[in-house]
């Protein structure tokens, strides 16, 4: 997907906010037979509609512009002044594109089909000056025979890119008097268009150069804040990020959520059932590195990660989900995650028979509640500690194959472990750090 600004469109509130919105139209450009039709045009609309920060006009027939390049400016013009536009969003579909591709699976030969859809915006003012433009692509893709539904694709990529539009070529500003509190006022709100959960990004202002020091410090301000409560005229937000200075003039613009990335070390308990002839431990400290990804907003969180851990001759993947909420404690440096999912676990072991060609495999699937403490003592970068408890299947059914390429369960004799289990408990620590 690509975007291109050629100039900078934001909506802009300072001080005491009016409720008047700009007049917005969407018009079609495209004059083959893969055009957008009135449904394509009314999807686009409604989707911008919701955003709450546009007066959208129905232009009906006004709204497929049978006009050449030339005076296509002069046609926008024409609508601006009899309609009270403010703002084109001029839609184009390129044609779907085709693309086959052949891969070898389970011994066979399966072919592919791929098929994209492109949807091209243009956004222009009232005097026909071109705002920015914005691309978005939506792809589809199934083994033959497949015959895809290009023109539902086609409605899908249109109301992605009015989505995506609202916030790369419209979002928020505000200029507003910073405080250090941790939940303080944005004089942003309902009747302006924002919503419980928007993230804006935080900077000082300055409108001259700083008579002292106090004034220098101000300008230290800067971070990431969430609405966490609307009403009409304003707002009350929380820092996620960074810090304000008391007393500053800071601005605020819209952006994406933030994300986190973690990387930490951890460990479970494991018990386990040596193989025959064996002796064991019922119990065992697994050790474990994971790799995960989540959101970072107060409230509801979403999240997984990628486990990599194991025994003495035994090693197991772990891929897990998982949802819950982040509590604010002393925002933004303090905050505690609450989560809860399952976790699906790839376990491996060595095997003591010389007649076998693999490891033996099994899988297993577990409930997993989390409890994560998160300190973040810079901008971007923190530490987090977490208890996990863990309710799963055992591994107890092991397979493994034979020089012949016969696969079969493994007998007990020929496997280290006969049966592991993760659980109940386990701990983890690592470092995290903010992507935005």
């Amino acid at each position: 997907m690509r975007f291109v600004r050629s100039a900078i469109f934001v909506i802009v509130i300072s001080g005491t906010v009016s409720a008047s919105f700009p007049r917005l139209a969407v018009v079609s450009i495209d004059f083959d037979e893969f055009a957008p039709d009135s449904v394509i045009l009314g999807a686009v609309m409604d989707e911008l509609a919701e955003s709450g920060r546009f007066q959208i006009v129905e232009l009906g027939d006004d709204s497929f512009l049978e006009t050449t390049p030339d005076s296509f400016m002069n046609s926008l013009r024409t609508l601006a002044a009899n309609r009270g536009i403010d703002v084109f969003l001029a839609l184009e579909i390129l044609y779907p594109e085709e693309n086959d591709r052949t891969v070898f699976r389970n011994d066979s030969l399966i072919t592919y089909r791929t098929v994209s859809v492109d949807v091209l915006g243009r956004f222009y003012s009232s005097t026909g000056t071109l705002i920015g433009t914005i691309k978005n692509t939506v792809r589809k893709e199934d083994p033959l025979p497949f015959s895809p539904d290009r023109y539902r694709l086609a409605i899908q990529s249109a109301k992605e890119l009015a989505s995506r539009a609202i916030l790369e070529l419209f979002p928020m500003e505000v200029t507003f008097t910073a405080s250090d509190s941790q939940v303080f006022t944005v004089p942003l709100g309902r009747d302006q268009g924002i919503g419980k959960g928007t993230i804006m990004a935080v900077i000082a202002s300055s409108t001259g150069i700083p008579d002292d020091l106090s004034e220098y410090r101000q300008l230290r301000s800067r971070g990431l804040l969430q609405i966490m409560e609307v009403e009409n005229s304003q707002s009350t937000a929380r820092l996620i990020s960074g810090r304000l200075i008391d007393g500053g003039s800071v601005t605020a613009v819209e952006q994406s959520a933030p994300a986190i990335l973690f990387l930490e070390y951890g460990g479970i308990m494991i018990s386990s059932e040596p193989g025959t002839g064996l002796e064991g431990d019922d119990a065992e400290w697994c050790n474990n590195v994971r790799l995960g990804i989540e959101t970072a907003k107060w409230g509801l969180s979403f999240g997984g990660g990628v486990t990599a851990g194991g025994l003495e001759h035994s090693a197991l993947i772990g891929i897990d989900l998982q949802a819950g909420t982040r509590i604010p404690l002393s925002s933004p440096s303090l905050g505690l995650r609450l989560a809860a999912g399952g976790e699906l676990a790839f376990h491996m072991q060595d095997v003591r028979s010389t007649l076998i060609s693999s490891n033996a495999t099994a899988i297993t699937v577990a409930a997993v509640a989390d409890a994560t403490m998160e300190y973040l003592f810079s901008g971007h970068l923190g530490i987090q500690f977490g208890v996990s408890a863990v309710l799963g299947t055992s591994a107890d059914n092991w397979t493994v194959q034979e020089y012949t390429g016969y696969v079969r369960d493994a007998e007990p004799e020929e496997l280290y472990y006969t049966e592991l289990k993760q659980g109940p408990v386990g701990i983890h620590a690592g470092l995290m750090y903010f992507i935005f």
